[in-house]
């Protein structure tokens, strides 16, 4: 049967181990990713760190070649991976903002949490954001308003996480969890494939549970609000770690992918599952 459960916010939660090949989750987040390309797939983002600091850098694609920026960081930071499976974030919907991440230390939970802000047209750093506690990129917002964060507060359920929204024009975390209604204040799940629309309006977000069916987090990110949708689809053990999911060229339909075929289509109009 279908579910649909109406939520202010979506977020996702996983961590790194690499196991049979794939990363699965034994602490909070998925980590960090190699590299990062542009929305327009025009520039792919790096960070290497080393003594402390951490260089950023802007180069064309592999069949242009070329480093177009250079930046030195002070710190240790990386580019954000937002699924366990390695899927990289960071990004702002209208290329304008990267954001990069410390990197998790897979140790319990931190006292303290920093994300690195930064013009990618300069790659010079514009703030950083100092929170108390564990938490970890999402996404960012099309109109730019909003950083969408998960933290984790359980040192004994690591995949137990809530939603949290960090305001970028005010430089404030928003009060408050947002659950969905009639559910607990805190969700569980591996996040596992992602698709964006154009212009970063609704960001898919594929979830394995570990008992039940898959769900996905439709977030809409400028009205700050998500539809979640059960998949009636019940993967096998490995089956789950090689699905993706597709936007059609449209944007109406959202096809879910594993082992070659299509498990799971829904209508992003009415989230209807197929």
């Amino acid at each position: 049967m279908r579910v649909l459960r109406l939520l202010v916010v979506v977020a996702v939660a996983g961590v790194a181990l690499i196991a049979s090949g794939v990363a699965f989750g034994v602490g909070p987040w998925p980590g960090l990713a190699g590299a990062v390309v542009s929305p327009h797939g025009d520039v792919r983002y790096t960070a290497s760190r080393d003594n402390g600091s951490t260089t950023v850098r802007a180069v064309r694609p592999a069949n242009q070649g070329g480093v177009l920026a250079t930046a030195q960081c002070d710190g240790a930071w990386g580019i954000p991976a937002v699924t366990s499976t390695g899927v990289a974030g960071g990004v702002s919907p209208d290329g304008r903002m990267l954001v990069l991440s410390e990197p998790p230390s897979y140790n319990g939970l931190r006292s303290e949490s920093k994300f690195l802000l930064l013009s990618t047209a300069t790659l010079s750093p514009e703030d950083t954001i100092v929170l108390n506690g564990e938490f970890g990129f999402d996404t960012l917002s099309s109109d730019g308003r909003t950083l969408y964060l998960i933290q984790h507060r359980s040192r004994s359920d690591l995949v137990s996480y809530v939603v949290r929204g960090y305001d970028l024009r005010q430089m404030r975390l928003l009060p408050g969890v947002i659950v969905a209604k009639g559910e607990a204040s805190s969700m569980r799940g591996y996040p596992v494939a992602r698709a964006t629309s154009h212009g970063g309006t609704w960001v898919y977000t594929l979830y394995h549970r570990m008992n039940g069916n898959p769900f996905i987090h439709a977030l809409n990110t400028g009205q700050r609000f998500a539809v979640c949708i059960d998949l009636t689809w019940r993967p096998g053990s490995s089956d789950i770690w090689s699905a993706r999911i597709v936007l059609s060229p449209d944007g109406r339909r959202l096809v879910v992918r594993s082992g070659g075929a299509v498990v799971a289509t829904v209508d992003t109009k009415t989230f209807r599952v197929r």
